[in-house]
């Protein structure tokens, strides 16, 4: 008997059995991931962006995919946002976590009504848009968009009349805003940190355009 060889040939096998017992390691932690982020990425927020849950599908969201765009009509105590609802039935799933959180703070306590502008193919792979019509409880009216990337950038305008002047809103709504100067001649830009305020004379009063872009 060749002591010497059948010890390298246990060696071998020894080694083989462990390197193998590696491998299924791996492929066990890797499917365990798979299985995580597609939990995240298919399921809807709630009114809380860190929480999510399965939306619920007798909502009133009725979204068809032929459509290029939808209108749609929200309570302002909705238990679940429509918008991140629509957005997980159209299929956009990467941002859904963003699109709950922004859309959330700009309906909140108002009575609101969104355009969305469907994607028209790989919606998950493409800007997913909206349009709100937001009304306070002073019934005054307020213009919203907000736009969402795969990457989980955002940006989000919201667009107001005020009876105004752009002089009048700097020195009293918007008097501790740094004024950076004027985009050409007439719109003055407004530095709150991450939100900017534009101001725009319209007649005798003032579009304020406020804007965040979220990274």
């Amino acid at each position: 008997m060749n002591t010497k060889k059948d010890f390298s040939g246990m060696l071998r096998m020894g080694n083989i059995i462990v390197y193998g017992f590696a491998i299924c390691i791996i492929v066990c932690i890797v499917l365990i991931s798979n299985i995580k982020n597609s939990e995240i990425f298919t399921l809807s927020a709630t009114s809380n962006p860190q929480q999510v849950n399965q939306p619920d599908t007798s909502s009133s969201a009725q979204i068809s995919r032929n459509e290029p765009g939808s209108l749609i009509q929200m309570q302002a105590d909705s238990s679940v946002n429509i918008v991140t609802e629509a957005a997980v039935k159209l299929g956009v799933l990467s941002s859904v976590s963003r699109i709950n959180q922004v859309a959330t703070f700009l309906t909140a306590n108002n009575q609101t009504g969104v355009f969305i502008f469907k994607p028209q193919s790989q919606p998950d792979k493409h800007i997913f848009s909206t349009s709100f019509e937001l009304i306070r409880n002073d019934n005054s009216t307020l213009y919203a968009s907000a736009s969402f990337f795969p990457n989980q950038d955002a940006v989000y305008d919201t667009v107001e009349y005020v009876n105004q002047s752009c002089e009048e809103l700097e020195k009293t709504t918007f008097k501790n805003l740094k004024r950076v100067g004027l985009i050409k001649k007439n719109i003055v830009v407004l530095d709150s940190g991450k939100v900017k305020v534009f101001l725009m004379p319209a007649g005798s009063g003032t579009v304020v355009i406020k804007k965040e872009v979220i990274q």
